[in-house]
């Protein structure tokens, strides 16, 4: 256990930290799928098995539509660990429990359908596809990008502009009208894109609709729609995206974790361990602190914005506080990644090295709008009293 790990105080009952103990039991197995997972640009199906049965992808989903009902916080957790045992891993499981946001605000029986017996949801929130309105739903048709999970993905939510034949159909300011709709995977054709710098095992792919029927109830507007299901968690979307954040801290404390791995058993110049150098030590103790006062700022609004919502209000400063320690999170991550990349010097360069794999991982993660530039940027305006003019704030 790190200095980093240490920092971050118990949250939730004994059930949650039972859940949290389990990912983290489970982190030597998902290490081992690890050159599987960067080779084939994929979970593995065993691995996808054994962390749905965990019920890690459903750990946000209410009871009553087949979840686990942990609270953010504690679904945070669970993605962190994960993500210490693989980057592509934890952000599998981080967007299917993030997908698991909409199952709030669709009628139960259909969001049931979709999450009910293991479903795992892949999609994309940007309206780009066609839905046309037919008898009793929509036709749809259309080709999204960045589908996390497509691989093991049982259903695709899929964004689309509203038609009534060829015309669109606008709102009373003369909007797009918009509507989120779920299509089931054997409806889907996926595109084999996803070929990259890091996160080369979340197969992210492009997917892709043709003419597919999806009934009007299946689906909701983003941001438009109110929440339908009486849970909390639905009326405070900030607490939806902690996992962005909680997916980088698991990165960084796997970095931090194998340089004084590398550390203990490499030899420096004139036969010095390296672990004995002071440099080495100095740097390892600034990336823990930064590491593990991001976690606490995380997981302490984060926790605070929990405990409003469930009392029935929500103070718009706190809410924009945990978007801002999200993304946060995030750049402390990086700053932390890269710190442990250079100290370790010739040790970290090679392909082969888990630092590498570290370094690639968190840049292509930090590269995700909702934990970027305009996050930090609408955090300001909202803490100084300004519409954020950034969606789910």
């Amino acid at each position: 256990m790190t200095v980093a790990d240490q920092t971050i105080r118990r949250y939730g009952d004994e059930s949650a930290q039972q859940l949290i103990a389990k990912a983290t039991e489970l982190i030597p197995a998902i290490r081992a799928y690890s050159d599987q997972i960067e080779r084939d640009r994929r979970l593995p199906p065993e691995l996808v098995a054994e962390m749905r049965d965990a019920g890690f992808f459903h750990a946000l989903l209410p009871r009553d539509l087949g979840g686990l009902e942990a609270d953010p916080v504690t679904a945070g957790r669970v993605v962190e660990e994960v993500s210490k045992g693989d980057a592509s891993a934890g952000w599998c499981v981080m967007l299917a429990a993030q997908s698991c946001m909409f199952a709030g605000f669709m009628p139960a029986e259909e969001s049931r359908t979709i999450w009910g017996n293991g479903g795992i949801v892949a999609g994309t929130a940007r309206p780009i596809g066609r839905a046309v309105a037919v008898d009793g739903g929509f036709d749809v048709s259309g080709r999204w990008p960045f589908a996390s999970g497509s691989t093991h993905a049982t259903w695709f939510a899929a964004e689309c502009v509203i038609y009534d034949g060829d015309q669109k159909r606008v709102d009373e300011n003369g909007n797009d009208r918009t509507k989120m709709l779920f299509v089931p995977a054997s409806e889907v054709t996926i595109h084999d894109t996803w070929d990259t710098l890091g996160l080369r095992g979340t197969a992210s792919n492009d997917f892709s609709i043709e003419h597919a029927f999806v009934p009007e109830s299946r689906g909701f507007q983003v941001i438009v729609d109110k929440p339908v299901h009486p849970s909390p968690l639905y009326r405070t979307e900030p607490l939806g995206f902690i996992n962005h954040g909680a997916q980088s801290l698991g990165v960084a404390r796997s970095a931090i974790e194998s340089t004084i791995e590398i550390a203990a058993k490499k030899d420096g110049w004139g036969g010095v361990k390296v672990k004995d150098l002071p440099r080495l030590q100095s740097t390892v103790a600034e990336a823990s602190a930064i590491v593990g006062s991001a976690a606490n700022y995380l997981y302490e609004a984060s926790w605070a914005l929990w405990q409003q919502a469930l009392e029935g209000d929500t103070d718009p400063a706190l809410r924009a506080t945990v978007r801002l320690a999200t993304s946060h999170a995030t750049k402390s991550s990086v700053q932390a990644v890269d710190m442990m990349h250079a100290i370790l010097g010739t040790a970290s360069v090679m392909s082969s090295s888990p630092l590498s794999r570290n370094l690639r991982d968190i840049h292509t993660a930090s590269a995700h709008v909702m934990i970027g530039t305009m996050t930090f940027e609408a955090s300001g305006r909202a803490l100084m009293g300004m519409e954020p003019q950034f969606p789910f704030f």
